[in-house]
């Protein structure tokens, strides 16, 4: 049992190293965070918008200029979380596949890369709560921090599965970027007031958006709401974890044969029964 332990806080360990040395994500966290709501704060109308939660079932009105800071938070949190996750993951697929041949659980390899999400979604979801409340006084604040958290998650598991398919470092910020641009912007009741579209429902966003907005400003319960992310966490997570394990299978291979066929019997030869260290004394006994 300890050396199980030990084995998953080494792996814990080097995973939130490499995360703390993304440094693009840590400037992205301190600064683009608070930058992006300010700058919405500071531009956006302050006029009342009336608009339909389908998932609540309720309509909210609420000022345009807090509704955008909602939105904007949200893509600020998922387009950070999926880009940590993704370049921690893709920088650190060499260095797995040798230590897992090398005998590493490859559980505790991934269970590491799941808990260093689960921190990295509390401290987004705080830091970003708190700037939110610091614009204004949120009507249910922990409902706001359960909705970021179920948008983070699903994004997360998102830059995980990125991160074991994608080749290039790139294509997996393109794919990150994009698909929180699109979501954000489909689920906002300013740049989409009808909300209506087919097949907006399966997008990662569509819980977790709709419950933060109502929980903003309402007095709406949206728990169950948001936990609808959770569906993609764990879908994203589990091929996660299936294209680990088979990129990381053992292929054992029988030793080679030294001396000829005709010395050694088939069935020694497909054992390797007979290790090198032996064979070379009794070729130099021949030779002599």
């Amino acid at each position: 049992m300890k050396h199980h332990w030990t084995a998953f806080t080494v792996a814990l360990g080097f995973t939130l190293t490499g995360h703390l040395r993304n440094r693009l994500a840590m400037g992205m966290t301190v600064f683009f965070i608070p930058t992006w709501i300010y700058v919405v704060r500071a531009t956006a109308l302050d006029k009342s918008i009336t608009f339909h939660t389908s998932a609540l079932g309720t309509e909210v009105t609420a000022s345009m200029n807090r509704t955008i800071q909602i939105s904007s938070a949200l893509h600020a949190v998922t387009v950070i979380a999926g880009f940590m996750m993704f370049m921690a993951t893709f920088s650190a697929r060499d260095m797995d596949q040798r230590l897992v041949l090398a005998g590493y659980p490859r559980s505790h390899l991934l269970a590491a890369k799941l808990v260093a999400l689960l921190l990295i979604t509390a401290a987004l979801t705080c830091y970003a709560t708190g700037l939110l409340l610091l614009s204004w006084p949120l009507t249910q604040p922990w409902a706001v921090a359960a909705a970021m958290s179920a948008a983070i998650l699903a994004y997360g598991g998102l830059g995980l599965m990125a991160g074991f398919l994608l080749r290039g470092e790139l294509e997996g910020f393109f794919v990150v970027v994009m698909a929180t641009l699109i979501d954000v912007g489909m689920q906002s009741p300013v740049s989409n007031p009808a909300g209506n579209q087919t097949g907006l429902t399966a997008l990662p966003l569509y819980g977790p958006a709709q419950a933060a907005l109502a929980s903003a400003f309402t007095s709406t319960p949206s728990l169950p709401c948001s936990a609808r992310a959770l569906t993609w966490f764990i879908a994203t997570s589990a091929l996660a974890a299936v294209v680990f394990l088979l990129r990381t299978r053992h292929h054992h291979r029988p030793m080679p044969c030294i001396e000829p066929a005709s010395t050694r019997s088939n069935d020694e030869c497909r054992a390797g029964a007979v290790p090198l260290s032996q064979e070379t004394p009794r070729s130099l006994a021949k030779d002599g």
